[in-house]
C-alpha cells in the first residue's frame, strides 16, 4: 500500500491494519524463534557429530599407524623366511658339499689305509728277511716272488 493509500483509509481500517500487522508481526516472531531453536538444535548435532568425525578421524590414524606398522613387520618377516630360504638352501648346498667331501676323504682315508697297510707289510718282510738272514734261514720273501 502506497502512502496515499493509507492517508485516504479511515481510522478504524487504519486500527484494524495495525492490529493483523501486529498478529503477523508475532506469528513471524514464534516462527523466528521456533528456528533458532532448530537452528541451536541442529547447531549442537553439527558440534555432536564433528566430534564424533574427529574421534573417528582419530581412530582411523591409529588404525593406519598400526597397519602400517604391521605391514613393515609382514616385509621384516618376508625378509627373514626368504634369508632363512637362502641360508637353508646354502646349507643343503653345503651338506651336499660335505657329503661329498666326506666321500672323498672317505676314499682318501681308505687309500691312505691301503697304503699304510702294504708299508707295514713291506716293512714286516723286510724285517723278517734280516732276521732270517741273521738266522741263516731261507729268504720268506723269494719264494712269493719278488721284493717289495
Amino acid at each position: 500500500m502506497t502512502v496515499k493509500e493509507l492517508q485516504k483509509l479511515e481510522r478504524q481500517d487504519l486500527l484494524l491494519l495495525l492490529v493483523e500487522q501486529s498478529r503477523e508481526a508475532k506469528q513471524l516472531k514464534e516462527e523466528q524463534e521456533t528456528k533458532k531453536i532448530e537452528l541451536l538444535r541442529v547447531e549442537e548435532s553439527n558440534i555432536r557429530l564433528q566430534a564424533k568425525v574427529s574421534e573417528k578421524d582419530a581412530q582411523i590414524e591409529r588404525l593406519t599407524g598400526r597397519l602400517n606398522g604391521k605391514k613393515e613387520r609382514i616385509k621384516e618377516l618376508e625378509e627373514q623366511i626368504e634369508a632363512w630360504h637362502s641360508n637353508r638352501q646354502a646349507g643343503m648346498e653345503n651338506a651336499r658339499n660335505v657329503a661329498e667331501a666326506a666321500l672323498r676323504l672317505n676314499g682318501i682315508a681308505e687309500a691312505a689305509q691301503k697304503a699304510a697297510d702294504q708299508y707295514l707289510f713291506n716293512i714286516r718282510q723286510r724285517c723278517e728277511r734280516q732276521v732270517a738272514a741273521i738266522d741263516g734261514q731261507p729268504d720268506v720273501g723269494s719264494i712269493g716272488g719278488s721284493e717289495g
